[in-house]
């Protein structure tokens, strides 16, 4: 009997030893628990992160897990070309608020110096990408498009060499020809009183050229060295009528109305006295002292003028009254002889 109750004592105690032990696991184990919890919220709120993405003309706002920017870039499958820029770098930590910035190289077709070529560039402008081709300009050179034009995805940029030089020389001042009527050669003939000589003058011209090959011409300065001696060319104006079998030459002919007249009791103009042969005439249309032959008179001498007289008309004298008033008045031809 004593025994028993020995044995119940030591089972008691042990389980009152056991019993803390119990209860003390259980507490570290929802404490390790909660500090697992929050570790992995925290490790959550650490790893999310809000950026903003700008690629290809968008701006997007992105939430990501990633740690770099190159990944990134890879989990939202962006590519990147071979002189794509990303701003910053891929092997940089992503931050939580960062901007990343994707900027394209772009494809352009440049002319220059005789060869085409084509590459890619981050140059925003065409004066930008000429710089990063090493393409000097020269002062006068043409660029198309303009240097300040921004590149966009397909490009031609072209450049012309434009080269200028002066250039000096002397060229013939052509003679004209001057034509001279004369009595002296019958009508149709010719005949050449003063040979004709070129003159000479210096010019200097401004030669522009696009890429080697002539575009423009500009006189600068021309300067006569001599100057030229004009052909002169004498032109017969004698002409021949026959009348009363007799070839007359004239250097002009009028059709006129011809009247007569008689003894006034005064001499002429001319201050000759009045006799057949002589005619009354406009010196505006007939010189005195010109000698004509008019159609049914005959011979006459411009030596006479009267107050009606004027233009296109002739008075021819008559001896008598009856003469006189037997020509009438009449058209005919009145011949300039010479």
């Amino acid at each position: 009997m004593e025994w028993y109750v020995v044995r119940k004592r030591s089972d008691d105690a042990l389980a009152h030893r056991v019993a803390p032990s119990r209860s003390r696991l259980a507490v570290t184990l929802t404490v390790l628990f909660v500090v697992l919890a929050c570790l992995a919220l925290a490790g959550y709120a650490w790893a999310k992160k809000g950026v903003t993405l700008k690629c290809d003309g968008r701006t997007m706002p992105v939430t990501t897990f990633q740690f770099t920017v190159g990944g990134l870039l890879q989990a939202e499958q962006i590519r990147l070309g071979p002189k794509d820029l990303v701003v910053p770098g891929t092997e940089t930590r992503l931050r939580d608020g960062m901007e990343i910035k994707v900027v394209r190289a772009v494809k352009v077709e440049v002319t220059a110096d005789g060869k085409t070529h084509t590459s890619l560039t981050r140059a925003r402008t065409v004066e930008e990408f000429l710089k990063e081709e090493k393409i000097t300009l020269g002062k006068e050179d043409i660029v198309t498009p303009s240097l300040e034009s921004l590149l966009s995805k397909e490009n031609t940029v072209k450049v012309v060499r434009v080269t200028k030089k002066i250039e000096e020389k002397q060229v013939n001042i052509p003679y004209a020809t001057d034509r001279k009527p004369t009595t002296a050669l019958p009508k149709g003939q010719t005949k050449v009183s003063t040979a004709g000589k070129n003159g000479t003058q210096t010019e200097r011209w401004e030669i522009t050229y696009h890429d080697g090959k002539e575009k423009e011409r500009r006189l600068m300065e021309r300067k006569v060295v001599k100057q030229p001696v004009n052909r002169v060319v004498l032109v017969g104006i004698t002409q021949t009528v026959s009348r009363g079998g007799e070839d007359l030459r004239y250097s002009r002919m009028i059709i006129m109305r011809a009247t007569a007249y008689t003894y006034t009791g005064r001499n002429t103009a001319s201050g000759i006295a009045p006799h057949y042969g002589v005619a009354a005439v406009d010196p505006g249309v007939i010189k005195f002292g010109t000698r004509l032959y008019v159609e049914g008179y005959g011979y006459a001498l411009a030596c006479d003028r009267g107050s009606s007289i004027k233009g296109d008309r002739i008075d021819l004298f008559y001896p008598s009254r009856g003469e006189a008033m037997a020509w009438g008045v009449r058209t005919t031809r009145v011949y300039i002889l010479e």
